[in-house]
This record gives structure tokens, C-alpha cells and sequence, in this order.
């Protein structure tokens, strides 16, 4: 018993086929793919304020009577170099959404609020939009 195989290769109904299910895929899949990469670069950004915000608390924990806070609500700001020279912060600090450097002259603001004795941070001029 002798077989006989076809050694034509694709016939051209098929590579169409396989060419219209590779740009269905790809039309379902970039779009959602640069959704999650904005997203991730967003969480990224928080995260990074965060971090300035916790070496800002790590800062005003050692540094608390030397600032001279008061129960006058009025906020202090601590300069994002002063962090780094403090060793709390990297050197560079990158936006992560839009690659900027973000300025070392940037304040973290810091008020004391007498009535609950604790502090509340908030980093200035970074957006995360």
C-alpha cells in the first residue's frame, strides 16, 4: 500500500484565515494592554509619592524638635533635596508617567495637628495625571 502526500503547502483560503484570526487577537488585545501599562504607570506615581511621603514622616520623626512645630496649623516644608541630602530619598526622583525629573526644590507639606498630636503629609507639585 503506497501513500501519496500533498507537499503543496497552505492553500490561500487558509493563510487568509489565519492572517484575520492573528488581527482579531491583536485588535482585542493592544488596546487592553496600553489600558493595564497606564494603569501600572498611575500605581507607579502613588507609590513614588507615598515613598517621599514615608522618608518625609521618617524625616520629621527625627527631626520634629529641631522643625519647631506649633499648634498654629500652619504647614512646613521640607524640600525634597533635604530629604536626599538626609539619605531618606534616591538621588533622581522620575515621574513615572511622564519621564520628567521631578525637582529637588519640590516641598512635602507637613502640619501638626494638636488635637489628635500627630502629623499630616502632603507632597506638592507632583501630579500623578
Amino acid at each position: 500500500m503506497v501513500i501519496v502526500m500533498n507537499k503543496k503547502g497552505f492553500t490561500l483560503i487558509e493563510v487568509i484565515m489565519v492572517i484575520a484570526i492573528i488581527a482579531i487577537l491583536s485588535l482585542i488585545l493592544i488596546p487592553n494592554v496600553m489600558v493595564l501599562i497606564d494603569k501600572n504607570k498611575e500605581r507607579s506615581c502613588e507609590k513614588m509619592i507615598d515613598n517621599i511621603e514615608s522618608a518625609a514622616k521618617m524625616y520629621v520623626n527625627q527631626n520634629k524638635y529641631e522643625l519647631g512645630f506649633d499648634c498654629s496649623g500652619t504647614p512646613k516644608g521640607i524640600k525634597l533635596k533635604t530629604l536626599v541630602d538626609a539619605g531618606y530619598l534616591g538621588g533622581e526622583l522620575v515621574n513615572p508617567i511622564n519621564k520628567e525629573k521631578i525637582s529637588l526644590e519640590s516641598e512635602v507639606s507637613v502640619t501638626y495637628n494638636c488635637k489628635v498630636k500627630g502629623f499630616k503629609y502632603k507632597a506638592n507639585n507632583i501630579n500623578c495625571n
